[in-house]
Order: C-alpha cells, then sequence, then structure tokens
C-alpha cells in the first residue's frame, strides 16, 4: 500500500520527525518498503484572478485574458482552456516561471496577442498524468501572490509498506494511525458519524440460503448522480500519491475510502438489477463475462451476488460487464460485503488475487462496513449530487456476535517473553490497543478489537503487547540448555536422526547436492507435475499466487531447481531434498497430514567432461541403483523389498516403478513423462525418485551393523544356465534360490540373459552360486546336494528347462 505522509497526519500528528515516524511504523510491525520524497518540479507560479476574458478577434477558441497577481500591471495572457472565465482564482506561471522538463515561461506573440505568462493545468505542472484541458481553479478565499506551492502543499513523503497477512490492521490509513498513536500514547482522530437523508424509496431487497454464514452485505440506490464531474484536488492528491487514480469519480471515491479505512466498497448499474439480491453458491456451472471480455467458468464452491434472472458479481468486485458503470450512467447500486475467507480462496483459484481479494482475504472489519457505506454515499451526494435510498442488509448476527474470549495468564507472559513485565505495564498497552479485559482469578480474558482477526490465542496477545512495548527493550539473556535426556525413550529417535544423516552422506557421496525448497508452492506448477487430486492444502493468506497451496510432493521444487541451473548451462546434474509434504485428511489432526520425504532427481550426463573416457547420460538404472543404495542403508533389501513396473503421475509409462517395503508402498522412481519434458523443456533424460521415509522408518528393523570375521575356508562356484518363461521374473527366480539355501550362506548372481525366436517365449538365464562355509571345506557332494536341491524346487515350481 502506498499513501502520504501528510494523510496519516490528518489522522495522528505526533512531533516526530519523518524518520522517527517511519520507525514507529515498522517498530510497529509493518514493514515500510521505501519512502519517497515528493517536491515540486516548478517554481514562480503564483494565485492569480482573471479580471476580463474575452474572445480571440479571428480564433474563437482563444481566450484574451487579463490577470491580477498581485503586482501593479495586469497581465495579457492568451488562453484555449474551457474553464477559463471572468472572476476565478487561477494558478499562473508568470514570465521567467520554469516547468517540469526546464520549460522556462518568456513573453510570446501568439496570433498577434502579446502572451505574458500561462494558466496552468495540472497536467502542466506534472501532477497528474491526465492530459486534461482544463486550467487549475483555485478557491476564493486564497490571496492573489500565493506561491502555489504553499497552496497545493504538494511536499511530501510517499510511503510503500509491505503487509504480511497476520497484520490486517496495516492495511488501511486508519490501522497505521492507531499504531502510531498507541506508540506515542495519543488519541487518534475520531470517525465522524456520517448520516445522509433518504430521498427516494427504491431498494433491493436482499435474501441468502446458505448453510454457512458468515456474511453480511449492505447495499443501497443512489439515483440522479453526475458521473462526469471532476474529482476535487485534495482527493485527486492522495490518490495519485497511492497510484489509486482513475478517471471515474465514483471509482475514486471508493479507491479513496479503500485506502482511508480499509474498506472495499462496489458500485454497479441499477438500472439493470431485476427486482431482489440473492446470495448464493452455483448449483450449476455458469459463465461470467467480465468487462475485459474474460470468461469465468463457476463451479458449486464459488459464492455469487445473483438478481432475480442473473449473475450480478462475485466477490472480489469481479463483475459482469453489463453491469458495470460508464459516462452515461446515472443510477447506481453501492455495496459493501464480507463473505467467509473459505469463498474468498476458492475464487482466487479460478481467478488469483486482485486487489479487493486481498483485503477480503486478509479480513473485513465488520463493524465499519455500513459506515463505509455512508461514507461513500455522503462523498457522492456532495461531489456527483445525486438522491439515497434507503440501506438493505442481509447480517449474519451469530458471526457479529462471535468475539474470540482469550485466556491471558500472568505466569505465561513472564515465561514466554524471557523477562518481568509489570502487569500494569501490559494492560495499559492492551487498553490503548483497544483490548476488552475482564478480569478473573488468575488470568484475564481478553478480547482482540474487531479489526484484528488474527489475534487468536494467548501467544498472539504476548506478541502485540511486545511489539508496542518496544523490542528494543527486551533484554539480551544468553539461552541455557539442558543436555540431560532419557536416552530410553529417545533411542528410536536418535535411530532414525542418525539413519536420516547418514542417507544425506551417502547421496552426497553419490554426486547429489542437497537443496532446501519452500514447502509453499504454485497450485498450478503442482497440477502440471502430478495432476490434481482434490487432496491439496490451500493457504488462507498466501503471500502470493505462486506460494498458495502447501505442496504434495517433492517434486516440484526439484524440477524448478533443476530448471534453473539447466538455464545456467549445466549438463550433469543431481539434486535431493528431505523434507515434509501435506495433504488435507479428515482424520488426522487439524485435518492435515504431514508426512517426511526423501526426493531426488538426476539429469544430463553421468559424468563430468574429461579427456580419457566418453560421457554417457545418465538412465533408468543410474537413478535405480541410487535407490538401491539408499535401502540398502536402512534395511534387508535382498528380502524385504520389492520394485515393481507400474504407472506413476508424472512419470514415463514404460520407465516408471513402484518400491514395495514388506508389501507396503514406500516410494515411486522413473523417467518424467513425455509431456512434462516439452512443457518444461527438460532434458529427455531426466529422472526422479520419492520416498516415504517415515513410513520407510516404521516398517523396519533397524540393522545394526557388526564385525565378522570373514571365512578362512575357499569359497565354490557353480554355474547354471536355465529357459524359461518370459512372464517369469528374475527376482522370483532368485527369491525361491534364496529360500531353498535359507540357512546356508550363499551369493547368488545373475550374470547372463539372453533370448531368440528359436527358444518359443523363453529367455536364458546364467546364474552363478558361490557357496562358503565358516567352519570347514564344503565337500563336492554338498555343494552338488544342495544345487539340485535348488534346481529341483525351480522346475516344480516354474517348470525351467537346464540348458547343458
Amino acid at each position: 500500500m502506498k499513501f502520504s505522509e501528510k494523510w496519516i497526519r490528518e489522522w495522528v500528528n505526533p512531533e516526530v520527525s519523518s524518520i522517527v515516524l517511519s520507525d514507529q511504523i515498522v517498530n510497529s510491525g509493518i514493514e515500510i518498503e521505501s519512502i519517497e520524497q515528493v517536491v515540486p518540479v516548478f517554481n514562480g507560479v503564483v494565485v492569480g484572478k482573471i479580471i476580463s476574458c474575452t474572445t480571440h478577434p479571428v480564433l474563437k477558441n482563444l481566450k484574451i485574458v487579463q490577470v491580477d497577481v498581485g503586482k501593479k500591471k495586469l497581465l495579457n495572457i492568451v488562453c484555449k482552456a474551457l474553464n477559463c472565465r471572468n472572476q476565478i482564482k487561477v494558478a499562473v506561471a508568470t514570465v521567467g516561471s520554469i516547468l517540469p522538463n526546464n520549460i522556462k515561461i518568456n513573453v510570446k506573440k501568439i496570433y498577434n496577442e502579446t502572451s505574458e505568462g500561462m494558466l496552468c493545468s495540472f497536467f502542466e505542472l506534472g501532477l497528474f498524468s491526465s492530459n486534461s484541458n482544463e486550467i487549475i481553479e483555485v478557491p476564493e478565499n486564497i490571496p492573489i501572490g500565493t506561491n502555489i506551492n504553499d497552496y497545493l502543499l504538494l511536499e511530501d513523503n510517499i510511503i510503500k509498506t509491505n503487509v504480511t497477512p497476520n497484520r490486517p490492521d496495516g492495511l488501511s490509513i486508519i490501522g497505521i494511525a492507531r499504531n502510531i498513536s498507541v506508540v506515542n500514547n495519543m488519541d487518534i482522530t475520531l470517525l465522524k458519524e456520517k448520516v445522509n437523508s433518504i430521498t427516494i424509496n427504491k431498494k433491493f431487497p436482499i435474501y441468502s440460503n446458505l448453510e454457512k454464514k458468515d456474511i453480511n452485505f449492505f447495499g443501497r440506490v443512489i439515483e440522479n448522480i453526475n458521473i462526469n464531474v471532476p474529482t476535487p484536488f485534495w482527493m485527486k492528491k492522495k490518490l495519485f500519491m497511492s497510484e489509486m487514480l482513475s478517471e471515474n469519480i465514483i471509482t475514486n471515491i471508493i479507491n479513496y475510502i479503500l485506502i482511508e479505512i480499509g474498506q472495499p466498497l462496489n458500485i454497479l448499474n441499477s438500472d439493470l438489477i431485476d427486482t431482489f439480491i440473492q446470495i448464493n453458491k452455483t448449483h450449476t456451472k455458469l459463465v461470467l463475462n467480465t468487462q475485459k471480455d474474460i470468461k469465468i467458468i463457476l463451479d458449486e464452491n464459488i459464492l455469487g451476488f445473483f438478481d432475480k434472472s442473473k449473475i450480478l458479481f462475485l466477490p472480489g468486485n469481479i463483475n459482469s460487464y453489463i453491469l458495470e458503470t460508464d459516462h452515461n450512467t446515472k443510477n447506481i447500486f453501492l455495496t459493501s460485503y464480507s463473505v467467509d475467507r473459505e469463498f474468498i480462496l476458492n475464487i482466487s483459484k479460478i481467478v488469483g488475487f486482485n486487489r479487493i481479494l486481498n483485503y477480503h482475504s486478509y479480513g473485513i472489519d465488520f463493524s465499519l462496513q455500513k459506515y463505509a457505506l455512508e461514507y461513500a454515499t455522503k462523498l457522492i451526494l456532495q461531489i456527483c449530487g445525486g438522491n439515497a435510498g434507503l440501506i438493505t442488509c442481509y447480517t449474519d448476527n451469530d458471526y457479529l456476535k462471535n468475539t474470540n474470549k482469550i485466556k491471558l495468564y500472568y505466569k505465561n507472559i513472564n515465561k514466554i517473553v524471557g523477562f518481568f513485565i509489570d502487569s500494569e505495564i501490559f494492560l495499559n498497552i492492551l487498553l490503548r490497543l483497544e483490548y476488552k479485559i475482564e478480569s478473573k482469578k488468575g488470568y484475564w480474558n481478553v478480547i482482540p478489537p474487531s479489526w484484528r482477526f488474527d489475534i487468536l490465542i494467548e501467544e498472539d496477545v504476548i506478541g502485540d503487547i511486545l511489539r508496542i512495548y518496544n523490542y528494543n527493550k527486551i533484554p539480551l539473556i544468553p539461552l541455557k540448555e539442558n543436555f540431560n535426556r532419557d536416552v530410553d525413550k529417545n533411542t528410536n529417535d536418535l535411530k532414525k536422526n542418525d539413519i536420516s544423516n547418514k542417507l544425506s552422506n551417502l547421496l552426497v557421496h553419490r554426486g547429489y547436492y542437497e537443496i532446501i525448497t519452500y514447502p509453499f508452492i504454485d497450485p498450478v506448477l503442482q497440477e502440471n507435475i502430478l495432476s490434481k487430486n482434490g487432496k491439496e492444502l490451500f493457504i488462507s493468506n498466501p503471500i502470493s499466487k505462486d506460494f498458495s497451496c502447501m505442496r504434495i510432493s517433492l517434486w516440484p521444487g526439484l524440477i524448478q531447481t533443476l530448471l534453473y541451473n539447466i538455464n545456467r548451462k549445466q549438463d550433469s546434474l543431481r539434486f535431493f531434498e528431505q523434507g515434509l509434504c501435506f495433504l488435507m485428511d479428515d482424520k488426522k489432526n487439524l485435518g492435515v497430514d504431514q508426512k517426511m520425504l526423501l526426493g531426488g532427481v538426476i539429469s544430463g550426463f553421468h559424468n563430468k567432461e574429461n579427456w580419457f573416457s566418453k560421457r554417457r547420460k545418465v538412465d533408468f538404472y543410474d537413478i535405480k541403483g541410487d535407490i538401491e543404495s539408499i535401502l540398502e542403508l536402512i534395511c534387508d533389501i535382498t528380502h524385504d523389498v520389492k520394485i515393481k513396473n507400474k504407472k506413476v503421475r508424472g512419470l514415463h509409462p514404460n520407465q516408471s516403478a513402484k518400491i514395495f517395503l514388506n508389501d507396503n508402498f514406500v516410494g515411486n522412481f522413473g523417467k518424467v513423462h513425455p509431456i512434462l519434458e516439452e512443457k518444461f523443456d527438460l532434458n529427455s533424460n531426466t529422472f526422479l525418485f520419492e520416498l516415504l521415509i517415515d513410513k520407510i522408518f516404521d516398517l523396519t528393523v533397524y540393522r545394526d551393523y557388526k564385525i565378522k570375521e570373514y571365512s578362512k575356508f575357499p569359497s565354490s562356484r557353480r554355474d547354471i544356465s536355465i529357459l524359461i518363461s518370459e512372464s517369469t521374473s528374475y527376482e522370483d527366480i532368485i527369491k525361491v534360490c534364496k529360500n531353498c539355501l535359507i540357512d546356508k550362506k550363499v551369493d547368488i548372481n545373475l550374470f547372463d540373459l539372453y533370448s531368440c525366436e528359436k527358444f518359443f517365449n523363453k529367455k536364458s538365464l546364467g546364474i552363478s552360486f558361490t557357496f562358503q562355509d565358516d567352519k570347514k571345506t564344503l565337500k563336492e557332494n554338498e555343494i552338488n546336494l544342495m544345487l539340485d536341491h535348488c534346481i529341483k524346487t525351480l522346475t516344480n515350481k516354474f517348470q525351467i528347462i537346464l540348458r547343458k
């Protein structure tokens, strides 16, 4: 939000410098992004009065005026402004004045008439971008000869703030002024009651059939307005500095109220509203055409405002284009509304956030809604004329009565802040912040003011006390740590942490770089990679649209990091990350299930460029080898782990696999899907993996590595070659062999695979058996008996054919 310092000082004006004032705003918890000094870019311009105004004898669009600027001689000036006329006071650039772009005013001859200066418009003084053909009109009470800078009060500071979602009070002038008044122990300018005369009977009744309320809606009809009048300078200057100045006077009025008291308003052409206003969700898919000819398809989760026959607008002032006002509009319907944040979030998923949706997502102070409507009505009637009707409303009384009563314990304050604060001090702070306080035995019931929707728990109240108490007054006390711990209780956690650290070291040694990415991401990116599954967790008050969804996988962050490095000409990349991912789950605490995952990505070449060997690109078996190394560190991969060819979202259908530990799914890996390769311009050799680390830990009996003496007796190898069906997997063969020799020390390895047309849908496997015993040298007949038993079992189970 941008605003001028003088605007703030209209509400509260402490006797401090601009620098101290900005420090107070920052210390109150509102970040200042920038401060820009405004200095007039002209000089020598004064207030003058037109004594006579006559039309040029030849050119009827020009006027010859005599202007009194407080000197003995009247100035003769040629002017073509439409509003130039007798007896008005104007801004006059006299001879020698300097205007923007170093334009110097000199005596000129214009169509044989001497011009000794210029009557100025706002545009010619560099104030507003609108190239208006009207000169500045100065009030009659301003003395002739007054420097125009002194009248316009242009020297100012433009302050730009950046407000986080936990500080909705920082989205308005009055909200920031409240904080300054508390810091300086001053009173703020009170809101003056706005009362408007009701001169017409037209109104629109408002209804709603929603089960979930949390909706307040106020509206009134204003008729016979002149929408083409100019915006008053005092308003125009403030909106110009806030970068919210428009050509429409009604838009300027509601923008002015939005900045000053933080209340969004909306205007519609009342002539096109049919009978009544209905607040409801859409039950069938509707299409809303906006003013930019953008069609928005609405589903059943979208809240809308309807009349008898059509949809009017969505929260966020997303209006149907037929209801928009223009320069021909005479009658308007002015509205003020607040709705449940869930509805705001649903709309933002479709259209993204705009300025008004941001205000609604932060929270609307329902106590000021009707006041804002009356305030806007008063300004419209004063500037544009017209007749106001009755205010009709739909209010959720339960919502209005729902005050958040928080228990504040004195002992907790000193415990949490880490030092002693006298109760009189923090109670005084809370009263100045307009909390309601109710004393109880051992604690206080405190109720935050209506504009602090973010104060929900005791720690929030304590944080509010500290920001006013002044963070700089908090003593620096070193932290103390007790290193005594219950070893038996934490043994499992210690093992998990130890394994987690070993996994990181393992991947680093295999050429990976560890990364840390944000857990909140762009929902569009996540949907592109993993497709929509309806379990995404959206943030109520996101920093931006790019950070509005909690991740359900580590892959979006890994791919973003990969793309960042590919764009910087890196051609051999390996990244991994350990982090939490989040899913909506009604069975879990707070409806959220969070899981610790380990994910990785590899892309490009297997090794770095060198002179002595040929480079090759990474493939499916590189990432499979990395995963096997990870699992081997945790569990017995030969007995407990199975890798099965399965389709995985976001991965190539023919190069993807799922990992099972004791028949429980624990992860997947594979090549990136070709559609994603094309969409993100990835290399054709990019591979991803993801493991459910917590689940693996829960399913695993941790391996205790012990040093054993190596057998002193010789080993003996036997090779067999067998024919089996093409559909039989090597994994099943090895599993049967190991079960046959489960109590023996035998290494089993596949060393050859061959198939051809002569085998008729069979394949040949070459398998080696290496036998060894720790206590003796194995005899030939012992080895043959074990091998024969294994071959016989394979024949019975898989009908193998032993090749000679």
